[in-house]
């Protein structure tokens, strides 16, 4: 219980640092908070990123390396919050600010590559359509006097949680939004394309009129964007030029019997989502390519079969051609990351009780690599190529 928990590493686009987050157990308060670390890439000793008592977990550089933000439990719900950040030394700049107020909460979010825009989970009631129906429904069912939960459906559960009549859909935000809170007022504008330009510009940002920011959910619906899991890498991307998303999603009648989560794409603006993928398995994880041309996911052929092979897929965007990269591999993928250049992907796959690294080429050909020993997981790649992290069990 003494240990440290560290969570998925991630490096710095310029490969001088990683940033991580580190679960501290105690046993007489019996609790388990997280706090942001940072370490040399080269090596060295790590360090607190972040001095505060407050829960914090899953780090996310900006593209240009200048920014970073993570999921805060210092209000409740989570809030996904946001500082500058110093390459030079390895630190933040400034004091960190508050970006989403969303009554539902705020986690796993993504930054769009090109900086604008900031895309991130939260779990709904379907059929309301802004944040102030949610939070009406929300205090209706604290203060009400019964307590039992009918259900007309499966999923109703999920391990040791019910759903609550919920459903986790994606948002995108401004990344220049701020949360107006007594404690961070400032005046932001609008910086390049909003999501929303149709809404004012102080809706998206927590500008001059003191308007809270107001995010778009991209994934409307009585579905879950993405659909639950039990960790691993995203199951949803931005395209590099910030315009699309990829996610993954099960649309179908009973979802408690089907496998069959599937690939979608929406413009990040919103509108109707457009399934790119075919397969009667399991499709997910989708991850663009750096030079926008190919979009990449992990997929299971058969219906119904949790245990199948996962393959890496790559479907190229134009033509809208997709090939089966591990077709003659037989182990299936685990995390995947594409090399800065677009001709290359890394990804794990578990061998012999270990999970080491293999590469496979765009253009085909057999994997390569599987040494030395190790078991690594949460595969990431800096922009310049320069490093690549991953998670290892020790």
């Amino acid at each position: 219980m003494a240990l440290k928990r560290v969570g998925a590493p991630v490096p710095s686009p310029d490969g001088k640092w990683v940033v991580f987050d580190c679960v501290d157990v105690d046993l007489e308060k019996d609790t388990k908070i997280s706090h942001l670390w940072i370490v040399p890439a080269a090596g060295g000793e790590s360090r607190r990123l972040n001095e505060t008592p407050n829960h914090e977990e899953r780090p996310r550089f900006s593209s240009d390396g200048k920014r970073l933000i993570w999921t805060s439990k210092s209000t409740e719900p989570t809030q996904i919050w946001m500082c500058d950040f110093d390459s030079a030394s390895g630190a933040l700049v400034g004091k960190p600010h508050q970006v989403t107020s969303i009554s539902t909460g705020a986690d796993g979010a993504i930054w769009s590559p090109d900086g604008k825009n900031i895309v991130f989970v939260s779990a709904v009631y379907p059929d309301c359509k802004d944040d102030s129906c949610n939070k009406q429904r929300d205090e209706e069912l604290k203060k009400s006097k019964v307590k039992a939960k009918i259900f007309t459906k499966l999923f109703y559960r999920h391990w040791n949680a019910f759903t609550e009549f919920k459903r986790s859909h994606l948002f995108v935000i401004s990344a220049d939004a701020r949360a107006v809170r007594s404690t961070d007022i400032l005046s932001v504008g609008p910086a390049g394309v909003s999501p929303a330009e149709s809404q004012p510009p102080d809706k998206m940002s927590g500008g001059p009129t003191g308007k809270m920011p107001v995010p778009r959910d991209l994934t409307p619906g009585d579905h879950d964007v993405p659909p639950f899991s039990l960790g691993g890498q995203d199951m949803y991307a931005i395209s590099p030029d910030g315009q699309e998303v990829a996610y993954t999603s099960n649309i179908d009648e009973v979802e408690a019997t089907s496998t069959n989560n599937e690939i979608f794409i929406v413009p990040i603006t919103g509108g109707a989502p457009k399934k790119i993928s075919i397969s009667p398995g399991a499709d997910t994880t989708p991850l663009y390519s750096p030079d926008g041309k190919y979009l990449a996911w992990r997929s299971q052929a058969r219906a119904g079969f949790e245990a199948d092979k996962w393959r890496l897929l790559v479907q190229d965007r134009q033509s809208g051609k997709t090939r089966d990269l591990t077709k003659k591999f037989d182990r299936s993928v685990g995390s995947f990351a594409w090399l800065p250049e677009s001709q290359w992907l890394n990804f794990c796959a578990e061998d012999h009780g270990e999970s080491p690294i293999f590469g496979v080429a765009l253009a085909g050909g057999e994997p390569v690599g599987g040494g030395p020993p190790l078991h690594a997981d949460d595969l990431v790649v800096t922009t310049s190529g320069a490093f690549t992290s991953f998670h290892q069990c020790a």
